[in-house]
This record gives structure tokens, sequence and C-alpha cells, in this order.
């Protein structure tokens, strides 16, 4: 609730200054000063002690009736400590402190009932019948006004000048106090966004951990010699970590698929036209993305022993498509084989088998791999929500 100086009389709005020529100052920023107010995101918090207590205080030394700690947005002025007064805000326009904010120092209005600005204003005229008011404006250290400490009365006076002091300190205190509570608000913030980064990491390594072990346990089932074992597991544990660096890349939210397509099957000669690959930009989420980096090279490996990439006329097809005519939207994804050596499905499953129809399915969608005599293929078909981060999703299919 701010006011006009009493000893200036003058209609309210008469002659008043556009916004950033404002009388007092010349450097008024609107938009600066309502982002200034925001960044404490004190507004239709609950009471506090520390500013309540200020309001008594600030009554008690102007021996007022009603003192406030006003903070005025951009439509209204809000309360976030009140004494002798039930409401908790009012509209910007018919608020005194919508005045004071203007000033650079303390704001009184002796008499509204006789300043020709407020003698029609409805709490002058009605509920709380203001008469007096006196305004300290809350300046932050950028220089922006964002409310005020006021004090009010139902009759006309004035304030003396210790009184002055007294309540133009009380201002500064109350932006102390505001600054306090943002900088703790920061640290604990800070404090929280570390216990989930804590968390995140923790859980992390675990899910690293058991895909290393899951990787290194059934390659030595699998294998025939020490020698193999070591290779392929070397092998697949330079894939899991081209996969992460991409995905440490964007913090853990999305890889883009291509570049997930050629950290996997790369090493098999992707630069020499053997290996196609198409499709459009889809960034796929850590789960999906760690899943098809893993069923690509165990693809590849393969086609290398036994498939397309076996001789020196087979090739392979790497496709992937997003089809938004369906509800949901869905994410097909096709590894073709072609020009290999004849093909027939393996008298036993390996690891690499076992990995793409059973695992792989769990993270990515409904898979198949078929062994046709032109070649292996293998698709994929998943609902595109589920392979990639919220934000993401529309955004670049």
């Amino acid at each position: 609730m701010g006011g006009i100086t009493a000893e200036v009389d003058g209609f309210a709005g008469l002659n008043e200054p556009e916004v950033g020529m404002l009388p007092g100052r010349d450097d008024w920023c609107e938009a600066g000063r309502l982002s200034a107010l925001t960044e404490y995101q004190i507004l239709d918090t609950a009471a506090e002690p520390s500013f309540n207590d200020a309001v008594l205080v600030a009554a008690q030394l102007c021996d007022a009736p009603i003192a406030l700690v006003s903070l005025v947005d951009e439509q209204r002025q809000w309360f976030k400590a009140a004494v002798g007064l039930t409401m908790s805000e009012t509209p910007r326009d018919i608020s005194f402190c919508g005045h004071a904010i203007r000033e650079p120092d303390l704001f009184i209005v002796e008499d509204a009932a006789s300043d020709l600005r407020f003698v029609d204003n409805p709490l002058v005229t009605g509920e709380p019948f203001i008469r007096f008011y006196a305004g300290a404006p809350l300046v932050t250290s950028e220089g922006f006004a964002i409310g005020t400490i006021c004090v009010l009365d139902h009759r006309p006076r004035t304030l003396s000048e210790g009184q002055r002091v007294a309540l133009t300190a009380l201002a500064r205190q109350v932006v102390a106090q505001l600054d306090l509570r943002r900088l703790l608000a920061r640290h604990e913030e800070g404090e929280e966004h570390r216990r989930l980064l804590t968390g995140e990491l923790e859980h992390r390594i675990k899910n690293t951990l058991s895909v290393v072990q899951a990787i290194v346990s059934q390659t030595l089932r699998t294998a025939t010699t020490p020698a193999g074992a070591r290779d392929a597991i070397s092998a697949r544990l330079v894939t899991l970590g081209r996969a992460h660096d991409l995905l440490t890349q964007a913090s853990w939210t999305a890889a883009p698929i291509d570049a997930l397509v050629k950290g996997a099957v790369g090493d098999y000669g992707e630069d020499s036209g053997r290996i196609r690959v198409s499709g459009p930009g889809v960034r796929l989420n850590a789960r999906a993305a760690l899943a098809i980096s893993m069923a690509l090279h165990e693809l590849a490996t393969n086609a290398a022993k036994y498939g397309a990439l076996s001789n020196e006329a087979g090739h392979i097809e790497i496709s992937w498509r997003v089809d938004q005519s369906r509800t949901p939207a869905i994410l097909e994804f096709v590894w073709q084989e072609a020009g290999g050596p004849p093909v027939s499905a393996p008298t036993r499953k390996g690891f690499g088998t076992r990995l793409i129809e059973t695992s792989l399915t769990r993270d990515l969608g409904r898979g198949r791999i078929e062994y046709l005599p032109a070649g292996v293929r293998w698709s994929v078909s998943a609902n595109l929500a589920n392979v990639q981060e919220p934000s993401t999703i529309g955004s670049e299919v």
C-alpha cells in the first residue's frame, strides 16, 4: 500500500510519467524489478517469524495500528507480514505501496482524505479507512524496489525524525532477511541436487556393473577358449563404453540413434559402404541406447564371422523410421543382411542370440530375429514414448 508525499497535492495519475522515467528513479525498470521480486520466490509463501517480528517492531516504534511488509507484484500488492490488517493482498492500482516503490526514500502521506490523489481511494473511503501512510522501500542490492515496510493509521499524523530513521533501518533489515532467505533456499536446492545426483550415480554404477557382470559370465559360459573369451569380453565392453560416452555427453538423458549405430558397427566397415545406415533423427533414452548398442554389436560380430560381412559381396542395411500414423507412435528398427553365405538357424543359442531375444526385448520393445535364406534380419517395433526421454518426444520426428 503505497502513497504520495504529503507536501504535494494533485490528482492521482495527473501528468504521471511513464514507467522508466518515474519520479526519483530515473533508472526505473519494471521488468527488472519484477524479475528481482520473482527471484526471491517469496510471493504467496507462509508466514515467517522474522518478517512478523519486523512489522511488530515497526508498529510499536511508530505507534501505528497497522504495519505491513508489502511486496508489489505486477497486478497486486501481497503482504508477507501484517499486523492490524486481515486482508492478504490488494490490487496494485489502488495501493499506496505502488507509489512508494517509485521513491528513493521514505514516502509519507499525512492525510489521505485531504489529498486529492487519494480522496476517492477505496482503501481510504472504506476498510481499512486509511488516513496516514508511511512506507520505506525495500531496495535490493541491484537497486530494485520490490516492496515496502510501511505503517498506517486511521487518523492524520506524521512521524518523528527518530521514527523515520527507524523505519528506514527496518527496511534494510527486511531486505537482509530476504537475501538470507534466498541464500538458504539456494543452498538447500544445491544440497537436494547433489543428493539426487549421488543417488542417480549410484543407480547407474549398479546397473553398469550388472551389465558388465552379465557380459563376463555369459561370455565365459559360451566361449570355447580363454583367448576367445578375452577378445569377446573386450569387444563387448568397448561397445558398452562407447554408448556410455554418448550418454555422458548428454548428461545421461538421451543419445542420438545414428551415433549409437556408428559406435556399435563402425569397426566393421560402415565407412566402406558395406553397412548402409538411414533413418530420421531420434534420441533414445539411456536404457534403450545401451540395449540397441549391445544388440548391434552382437549382430555385427556374427555377420563378420558367419554372415554378410564374412565375404566380399555381402552388405547390411540398417534403417529405422517413426510411424506417427499409429497411436502411440511407433519406432521401427531393422537390421537386414544380404549377399552373404546361405543362412540357417543356429543349432544352439549363444550369448548374443539370448541377449537379443530376451533381455533387449524388455528394454526396446517387441523384437524378432529371422534367419532368412538371403540373410539375417532383426526387427524391433517399440513404443516411441518408451524409448525416448520425455523432453525429446516430438522434437525430432
